[in-house]
């Protein structure tokens, strides 16, 4: 096997990244509960390594609720000036299963030269134990979808 048993394909995501967040758990805790009490729906979460006392913070959410992200983020700003967020609207969200990614090693090295192959950017990629989430552009999803589909023998479902 190759790791990869299913393929799901999510549209209309947009990705959310707040620059040079202070590395402070107090308000990181406090701006994930606000977007939880605002019924925000935030997936693809992802921060990286602190640089000095900062981090970036990514996620992805359904489009729909990104006008909830933007009222909240003007509240953010209330709190820590430096919180403006960078938006980008239109993306689809690629996620690869497979139980055997448990165990197996390689997997996002292939799926990655899969889509290098195309010419195609990722946005944001996440993982867990069992999955893969890629994030790509609308306009060029479909070509990374095909690539996907030929590199590990799986067709997706949208």
């Amino acid at each position: 096997m190759n790791g990869v048993s299913k393929m799901t394909i999510c549209e209309d995501v947009a990705l959310v990244t707040f620059h040079k967040v202070p590395n402070n758990l107090s308000l990181i805790s406090e701006i994930f509960s606000e977007f939880s009490k605002a019924g925000i729906n935030l997936d693809m979460i992802s921060q990286t390594a602190p640089q000095g006392h900062l981090i970036d913070l990514s996620f992805t959410l359904p489009s729909s609720q990104l006008i909830k992200v933007l009222e909240l983020a003007g509240r953010f700003r209330e709190k820590s000036s430096e919180l403006k967020p960078m938006i980008s609207n239109g993306n689809c969200k690629i996620q690869l299963y497979g139980e055997e990614m448990r165990s197996m090693y390689g997997v996002a090295a292939s799926a990655i030269a899969a889509i290098e192959k195309t010419g195609v950017e990722l946005a944001l990629i996440t993982t867990s134990e069992v999955d893969i989430s890629l994030l790509v552009t609308q306009p060029h999803f479909g070509e990374a979808v095909e690539a996907l589909e030929n590199a590990f023998s799986v067709r997706a479902e949208f």
